[in-house]
């Protein structure tokens, strides 16, 4: 297909063993390439494909759907207001169904939730990572610093059933704090965002929320457009045809298993991780 057909680009979706053996072949090929996460299995094959991707001139993208999330995008937007000021804090909270590996549970689950603190708050610099091990239940709680002089943490775990997960993520500015639940519901506390004027409430504030639409006729009402996999997949298909930058690359995809392996060490030597 690839030899006769020539596709403009190419989606893999599969375990990441496919992502990794059939991305390289379609990037020699110089064609952009979607993978889902994890883009392969270790730091080694994440990083072949993204130098094979650099190498021929080309570029790929990976299924962080979290960044295309339309609450997500609205709580970027918002940092960058002078009302939010600079980041501060940012706490991640993420509960799966049952991983009976700590660092699977991290590479098919948790990499959601570390590109999403890179996403708002950049590279990470140094992390301090606690871990917990018992059957199909893992947890980690990583403490972490980021480059820009913010702090952050993740508390991931598989004590949740798969049909009622658990996402939350608190960003703090200098001036002002943005609660996303689940990537459904964006809200904003600043005295900036009032909508009255809270005579005789000052002391409790307001807030502004931002809820995305229930209204969308078919598919999309599921899920898929709330969750940020149309987004992905729309500005895969628009960075193909060259009329926006890749985003969500293979070198976030490097970056984010960096991030996994470094807590796998804090949590084995009990040691603080430099990057």
């Amino acid at each position: 297909m690839l030899n006769q057909v020539q596709p403009q680009g190419v989606c893999i979706v599969g375990p990441p063993e496919m992502h990794h053996n059939i991305g390289l072949q379609v990037l020699k090929r110089k064609i952009p390439v979607f993978v889902e996460k994890p883009p392969a299995l270790t730091l080694e094959k994440t990083i072949e494909l993204a130098h094979t991707a650099r190498d021929n001139g080309i570029w790929g993208m990976v299924g962080f759907m979290k960044r295309f999330a339309p609450a997500n995008v609205v709580a970027k937007e918002f940092m960058q207001s002078d009302s939010f000021g600079t980041l501060s804090s940012i706490t991640a909270i993420h509960g799966s169904g049952p991983y009976d590996d700590m660092r699977r549970m991290l590479l098919f689950n948790g990499i959601h939730m570390i590109d999403l603190l890179r996403f708002f708050a950049g590279d990470v610099t140094s992390l301090f990572a606690y871990g917990f091990s018992q059957g199909n239940t893992q947890a980690v709680s990583a403490t972490m610093q980021f480059f820009n002089g913010s702090v952050g943490q993740l508390n991931m775990n598989s004590g949740h059933s798969w049909s009622d997960c658990f996402e939350q993520t608190y960003i703090s500015g200098s001036g002002a704090g943005i609660s996303i639940d689940a990537s459904k519901a964006t809200e904003i506390m600043s005295q900036d965002r009032r909508f009255a004027d809270g005579e005789g409430q000052s002391l409790f504030g307001w807030s502004s929320r931002y809820y995305v639409s229930g209204n969308m006729a078919g598919w999309t009402s599921g899920g898929h457009y709330t969750r940020g996999y149309c987004g992905e997949l729309d500005h895969f298909a628009k960075a193909v045809l060259g009329k926006v930058e890749p985003y969500a690359t293979l070198d976030d995809g490097v970056e984010s298993i960096k991030i996994i392996d470094a807590m796998m060490e804090s949590v084995a030597s009990n040691k603080l991780v430099n990057f």
